[in-house]
C-alpha cells in the first residue's frame, strides 16, 4: 500500500550495491519501525521529503536548524511535530538509508 506523501515533491528510489531498488515508502516503513512506531508513516514520509528538498537548497546543513524549517513546513500539511521529532525521524532515516549501501538515487 502506497503511504501518501506531499505530492509536488519527489520520491526517491535507492539502487543498492546488490542492484536492488528500494523505494521510498519501504525506507519509511523502516523507519517507522526503527522508532517503535511512535511516528505514523505519513508524518515520516512528508518529513523526509521536506527536508531533502530543504537540503538541496541548503549550502551547509545543520540538523537543529534544518528540523525547525522542516517543523515549520510540515504545518502547511496540517502535520504538528516538534523538532525533536523531525530528528528523531531524520537520524533513522539516514541510519536506514546508510544500511541500503546505496550507490544511485533516482528522483521521479
Amino acid at each position: 500500500m502506497r503511504i501518501q506523501g506531499i505530492r509536488e515533491l519527489p520520491e526517491p528510489t535507492f539502487r543498492t550495491v546488490d542492484d536492488a531498488w528500494v523505494s521510498l515508502d519501504s525506507v519509511v516503513k523502516r523507519v517507522c519501525e526503527a522508532l517503535r512506531g511512535d511516528v505514523s508513516p505519513v508524518v515520516a514520509k512528508c518529513t523526509i521529503q521536506l527536508a531533502r528538498h530543504a537540503a538541496d537548497q541548503l549550502e551547509r546543513v545543520e540538523i537543529g536548524a534544518l528540523a525547525s524549517q522542516v517543523c515549520y513546513a510540515l504545518r502547511g500539511e496540517r502535520i504538528v511535530v516538534t523538532p525533536i521529532v523531525v530528528m528523531a525521524i531524520l537520524m533513522a532515516y539516514a541510519t536506514e538509508v546508510a544500511k541500503l549501501d546505496v550507490v544511485q538515487t533516482e528522483e521521479r
